[in-house]
């Protein structure tokens, strides 16, 4: 099931993320760390930088344990931040950049946050939701970060550059437990509204040491070189883009935004061999016809958040020579839990095989019993030592998920006769139909295959008499034309006639910040229209 060299159980040091930094600087003092709009810093200066920002802290009055927001998009200045704040012994909670309103507000008042580092675009957010006790620090990341750096900053903010770059460069000496909270998680979790998983220092270089050793046929300590556009205010770019390029002395070519154009500049000119992402931005390079760029640094990628379709996987690796394979994971594992082997065995529509330390059940979602048999779809349930603590303030929600370490994780899979996993669907997702349970997963993956089928989304939608009935919101490709008779006829030459979805035709589906469809406002959608009706 592994590939050669990778094995079943690891070592996993009592260290802390911040010690991890100290250990690689160490190590590789003069090797860069981060390239951002073609400026560079040695793992030596970005070491230095996170002590300044972990004084900095202390001075203005952080303490062990306070939670420290993190409200921006990819730069610098999220990693010093990052590392500052656990050096200082706080807890970071990373923020989407593009919330406002009562979505930023929430985190706010359930983190207790004490402290946020934002920018000039994003403060006018903050200045609306934010209280008297917030300390507030603003940054540019138009311009590459350094202390000369001027602009205005309003009274209730401070400039992080002025305050940061007057702080002593060493670090503050303060005690560094494995076992405390690193970091708040903000997740939807299986149930209700966001919450925050509660993932430990050694829950997050457990999951760290899992992903480096993943990749330990494909690249050496010390050489490699990531592109870092996935958001590392998710946990996927967090651990994959962030933390691991760290732990092995990589390169993180930090992009604010993605731009395909700006990515292909960049693999053109630095030379990646490793780029985590999700199907949108690897579809993006495998439809970019006659460019000029050279492509051929990558050598191994990890596609996630959502299912990657085989055409753009194969189209991928044509162009850039490299393995694309998909992986999965969620916020409360930290988030990695399975991945196709890299240079081994790969199953296309498989999320892979358990990662090292890390086991896994399929039981019944209603008599909780476990399902032995293959081909059997249940609830994926985890346990290992990336599993998270439990949500921040919810000890109810905790226990509907937690329970002996095992984690339910709401996802339906199967598993085959060698042990890859195959997602069926969220069980929140899940359609019945006069009793006959449907797959949406099942029905996109179909439609997928259609040569006019650009993207698509099948949601559940209420019926009269069958409770729920599919609906699929497809968008097809520039150029493409396709009616819905044509595709419903399409789906019923090879599916059973109840599960032909309804279909309506959609410019592009609505997408959060890591590619993940937003099927809740796809059901708002609906619901608008069933009141007109």
């Amino acid at each position: 099931m592994y590939e050669k060299g990778i094995r079943p159980h690891l070592e996993y040091p009592r260290i802390t993320l911040s010690e991890m930094l100290h250990q690689t600087a160490a190590k590789y003092p003069q090797h860069i760390s981060m390239i951002y709009l073609d400026y560079k810093w040695t793992y030596t200066k970005l070491n230095e930088m996170a002590s300044q920002m972990a004084n900095l802290l202390i001075a203005r009055g952080v303490r062990p344990g306070d939670a420290v927001g993190i409200h921006l998009p990819n730069c610098p200045q999220f990693v010093i931040a990052y590392y500052g704040a656990l050096r200082a012994g706080a807890v970071t909670v990373p923020v989407n950049p593009l919330f406002t309103g009562d979505d930023l507000g929430f985190i706010l008042t359930d983190s207790k946050m004490k402290a946020i580092v934002t920018s000039c675009e994003l403060l006018p957010a903050l200045e609306v939701v934010g209280n008297g006790r917030l300390k507030i620090f603003v940054t540019d990341i138009r311009t590459p970060f350094g202390p000369g750096q001027e602009y205005e900053a309003p009274a209730y903010a401070e400039r992080l550059e002025k305050g940061l770059f007057a702080m002593a460069a060493t670090d503050p000496g303060l005690p560094q437990d494995p076992d405390a909270l690193a970091n708040l998680q903000y997740t939807g979790g299986t149930t209700g509204r966001s919450k925050g998983a509660m993932l430990s220092h050694a829950n997050m270089m457990a999951n760290n040491i899992q992903f480096r050793h993943w990749f330990s046929n494909i690249y050496e300590d010390g050489d490699g070189r990531f592109v870092c556009v996935i958001p590392l205010f998710h946990i996927y770019g967090m651990t994959t883009s962030m933390n691991g390029p760290v732990l092995s002395g990589s390169t993180m070519l930090i992009m604010a935004k993605f731009d395909i154009n700006e990515l292909m500049r960049i693999i053109d000119k630095y030379k990646p061999n490793l780029f985590m992402g999700v199907p949108a931005m690897y579809g993006a390079i495998a439809m970019r016809e006659g460019h000029n760029y050279d492509l051929s640094s990558i050598k191994a990628c990890v596609s996630g958040s959502a299912p990657l379709p085989s055409a753009i996987k194969e189209k991928f690796e044509q162009i850039t020579g490299g393995k694309l394979v998909e992986g999965y994971g969620l916020s409360e594992a930290s988030p990695i839990v399975c991945i196709n082997p890299i240079l081994g065995k790969v199953k296309t529509g498989s999320i892979g095989v358990p990662i090292s330390d890390t086991d896994i059940k399929i039981i019944d979602p209603e008599t909780k019993e476990e399902i032995l048999e293959p081909g059997i779809v249940g609830e994926l349930v985890v346990k290992g030592p990336q599993v998270m603590q439990g949500y921040w303030g919810r000890s109810d929600e905790t226990e509907l998920v937690l329970k002996d370490g095992w984690l339910r994780t709401g996802d339906l899979v199967s598993r085959d006769e060698e042990g890859y996993i195959y997602i069926a669907d969220r069980l929140k997702d899940m359609i019945i139909m006069g009793g006959e349970k449907i797959y949406p997963r099942e029905l996109e993956d179909l439609l997928y295959t259609h040569p006019a089928v650009r993207e698509v989304a099948v949601i559940g939608v209420p019926h009269p008499l069958r409770g729920e009935v599919p609906k699929a919101y497809v968008a097809l490709k520039e150029g493409a034309a396709a009616t819905e008779k044509e595709l419903k006829n399409f789906c019923a030459e090879r599916l059973s006639k109840f599960k032909v979805p309804k279909i309506e035709f959609i410019d592009a589906l609505p997408r959060n910040s890591v590619g993940k469809v937003l099927r809740r406002m796809l059901q708002e959608r609906v619901m608008e229209e069933q009141k007109k009706d």
